[in-house]
């Protein structure tokens, strides 16, 4: 099967996220992918976390900037599916203008990101052949699109590290134990209310460059503040692999976006998962995190955590189960289940 996937890829967006290990997935399983991406003048995220495989194809800009698309690309490549990611950062109109050339050599598929219906109309103007949402929150998408179909969001692929090795990599100490509080991607810092039971615990707050939190300035020594341009997918491996819990603060995208994609990234890092306890941006995980109402709930949670709590095993078993749950290869498989179901009213076309 060929498959053309229009998207963000090797950038920090929730997009690229969700993209990656789907279309990974589709060439371990033997498919043929084509990915059209934007330019690196003008892209989906605030940095890229990998170098770009021989698959990838920078042909155009983002809706809110240039407006750019080379349409040769996808009018020359070679594909009987077109998949669209996130169509409200692409360039609507450009596309829509080759959209018909498009139709006449492949199906159509939309991954539908969005968390409410957009206002823009140029977003409707495309005839899909097929619509995915991720989120059962997204269902709204059937008041307006036929053959609308859910398929959850995957996971990054189990992937258990060594702690010691990552310590050393990352010049962190290697016999305390640390918790990592994640700043990038529009994550905020949140620490707990220290007593004598988080007593030596370095607390690392990861961020990006210039962040702006006072912690910076703190005569604490168990308060370490690291600055970081975006993290490649391995780094921010490194550094679930060297904590002892990650703490991912957050109630609202600075988007559309429906869920943490982070998260779905870090689940199958083994690295147990602290949350705010009302936010939405975690469904539709429960007793794969551990969740946290104020700076006591989470001091408490730590606490058995870092002290190996039946409790804490029962969520990092549950994450486990999760992350195996929504593997890569999976959640592909259903989308190929799809794509084949597309195919098949197409006679000849396979």
């Amino acid at each position: 099967m060929n498959i053309a996937l229009m998207s963000a890829w090797n950038t920090d967006s929730g997009v690229a996220v969700h993209a990656e290990p789907l279309g990974k997935a589709w060439i371990e399983m033997g498919h043929k992918l084509t990915v059209f991406s934007f330019i690196k003048d003008d892209f989906h995220g605030d940095g890229f976390t990998g170098e770009d495989e021989d698959f990838v194809v920078r042909c155009f800009g983002t809706e809110e900037g240039t407006k750019y698309l080379d349409a040769r690309p996808f009018l020359t490549s070679t594909y009987d599916l077109f998949v669209v990611e996130d169509l409200g950062m692409l360039p609507k109109d450009p596309l829509a203008k080759v959209f018909g050339l498009i139709k006449q050599r492949a199906k159509t598929v939309h991954i539908v990101h969005e968390n409410a219906l957009p206002e823009d109309p140029a977003f409707y103007q495309f005839d899909w052949d097929a619509v995915v949402y991720f989120d059962e929150r997204q269902a709204f998408l059937r008041d307006v699109y036929r053959n609308v179909h859910y398929i959850p969001f995957p996971c990054f692929p189990p992937r258990p590290g060594n702690k010691e090795k990552a310590r050393r990599k990352l010049d962190l100490s290697l016999d305390r134990k640390i918790v990592l509080s994640f700043c990038q991607r529009g994550y905020s810092l949140f620490l707990p209310e220290r007593d004598h039971e988080l007593e030596g615990v370095i607390f690392l707050v990861l961020g990006p460059e210039y962040l702006d939190v006072l912690e910076k300035f703190s005569p604490d020594p168990n308060t370490v503040v690291r600055e970081e341009e975006v993290l490649s997918k391995e780094r921010f491996d490194d550094y679930l692999f060297a904590s002892d819990a990650v703490i991912f603060h957050k109630f609202q995208s600075r988007r559309t976006a429906v869920v943490s994609s982070t998260v779905f990234q870090a689940l199958g890092a083994e690295c147990p998962i602290l949350v705010p306890r009302v936010s939405d941006f975690f469904r539709p995980l429960s007793s794969e995190v551990l969740r946290y109402a104020e700076r006591e709930e989470l001091r408490a949670n730590l606490v058995n955590v870092l002290e190996g709590s039946p409790k804490s095993k029962k969520a990092r078993q549950a994450a486990s189960r999760y992350a195996h749950e929504y593997h890569p290869e999976s959640i592909a498989e259903r989308y190929i289940e799809l794509f084949d179901s597309l195919l098949n009213e197409r006679p000849g076309k396979h």
